[in-house]
């Protein structure tokens, strides 16, 4: 069985004539760390479902930089303005590791979305995957202090927390870098000294 019928019943259970469907228009791509992908300048032209690495989604803005979001295998790789309302992306996405990706064109996943209406299913979790996600991150950045943070983010991500820049993981966490490398280092001491935090 190809590994894009497990990520889109990831969100959804599908038929397999939309399987089959899908499978007749899946483009295999892979890209090195660093990648970006969508811009407010390059327009997202294809859906994609991360099949191994890691990216995030970041605004930017006279040379800064703010993280916001990441997707790992199995999620669906978009920016709201551009994959909801057809307009420029207001951020960017990239690749923070090789990635492998399975796309669709969104012209194909348009039609497809058309043709086959549980596909549309799968488009309506992916919607409400990212904003349950979005309103936690709120919440969390709301309500505990930034060595909760730190802690609650380590734990429940930690591919993420070991693979990706220290930096990039910093920002989404709306910290300095300095205060994250601190965290991380008093993490690390008390682990080889057998103390949990």
């Amino acid at each position: 069985m190809h590994k894009i019928f497990a990520l889109l019943c990831n969100y959804n259970i599908i038929s397999e004539r939309t399987y089959n469907a899908v499978l007749q228009k899946l483009i295999i791509s892979e890209f090195k760390q660093g990648t970006i992908l969508i811009s407010p300048d390059r327009p997202q032209e294809m859906v994609y479902f991360i099949a191994e690495g890691i990216t995030r989604n970041f605004y930017s803005h006279h040379d800064q930089e703010w993280t916001h979001g990441f997707d790992i295998a199995g999620d669906c790789i978009m920016t709201s303005a551009n994959f909801i309302d057809d307009e420029l992306s207001m951020d960017y996405v990239e690749t923070c590791t090789d990635v492998k990706l399975y796309g669709i064109s969104k012209k194909d996943f348009q039609v497809l979305m058309l043709l086959n209406p549980d596909l549309q299913k799968v488009s309506g979790k992916i919607l409400e995957r990212r904003l349950t996600r979005f309103e936690k991150r709120m919440q969390d950045l709301y309500t505990l202090t930034e060595e909760d943070l730190f802690l609650k983010f380590s734990k429940d991500f930690p591919t993420i927390f070991s693979q990706v820049e220290d930096r990039h993981v910093a920002s989404y966490l709306r910290m300095s870098t300095s205060m994250f490398s601190r965290f991380k280092k008093k993490t690390v001491a008390e682990k080889k000294s057998g103390i949990t935090m």
